[in-house]
């Protein structure tokens, strides 16, 4: 059977789950990614050509207000400015008719044994059906690391960065394929945030002593010299940082 659906966890060796576990899936002329929760608010979309849009393609991301809402109400912490509608975005252009269009990130402090209790989610996995597959990404970090997915949409065959390295690597997840004839690919990397940083407005302070530590996720878009890709990353800071910021946005 033909997959439709990838599942993409991260532990620290045999933990539990760290941090959110991700799910990316074909649907019709789409393909969409967004971290799978009770209450899902925000998601990711490749929209390809269908009989509303003839051709091209629409990369988007938008955040459902109501469970948005939801989550605010149980206590847990939300704060966006994306619009009502969504944000559109170009993808980073690797080649034509190539694009970059996310990058899922996990840093390393989510492995830090001080830290882990905070990062792991609690309830039970997903179920694996004939239509998924997943993969868990459980390689312990260095100091200042990151794990990376990088998620590339394309046209006419699947297209991995780095050709056959990723291949040696067993580092391909995908690809899936939409009805439009579009490809997504997810390739995982290892990759030391002081060569390749993490966006600025991303990078969130760790907790001071005497505070509680507190799994938080953070996004954005990142204009590079090829267009534009959403950034999400997943990481560690304080519970009275997330309530000071939930003072500030009210």
């Amino acid at each position: 059977m033909t997959k439709k659906e990838i599942l993409v966890a991260f532990s620290a060796g045999e933990s539990p789950a760290l941090g959110n576990i991700w799910r990316i899936t074909a649907k019709k002329t789409d393909f969409y990614l967004d971290p799978h929760a009770e209450v899902e608010a925000i998601h990711l979309s490749a929209h390809g050509p269908n009989s509303e849009q003839s051709e091209g393609h629409r990369f988007h991301v938008r955040v459902d207000r109501k469970a948005a809402a939801r989550i605010d109400a149980s206590g847990d912490f939300i704060s966006h400015t994306i619009p009502r509608k969504g944000r559109a975005f170009s993808g980073e252009e690797l080649a034509p008719g190539v694009f970059r269009i996310a990058r899922i990130r996990r840093v390393w402090d989510l492995q830090r044994p001080r830290f882990l209790r905070a990062a792991a989610i609690p309830g039970p996995l997903p179920d694996i059906s004939d239509g998924r597959s997943a993969a868990r990404l459980s390689k312990l970090l260095p100091p200042n690391g990151a794990a990376d997915v990088d998620l590339v949409v394309s046209y006419n065959k699947p297209y991995w960065p780095g050709g056959q390295r990723s291949l040696r690597d067993q580092a391909r997840l995908g690809p899936l394929r939409n009805e439009a004839g579009m490809w997504l690919t997810a390739t995982s990397y290892q990759r030391s945030q002081t060569t390749h940083p993490t966006p600025e407005g991303l990078r969130l302070p760790l907790p001071k002593p005497g505070e509680d530590p507190n799994r938080i996720m953070a996004g954005a878009p990142e204009d590079t010299a090829n267009g534009e890709m959403y950034w999400f990353v997943e990481t560690i800071t304080s519970r009275q940082f997330i309530e000071a910021s939930r003072d500030r946005s009210e």
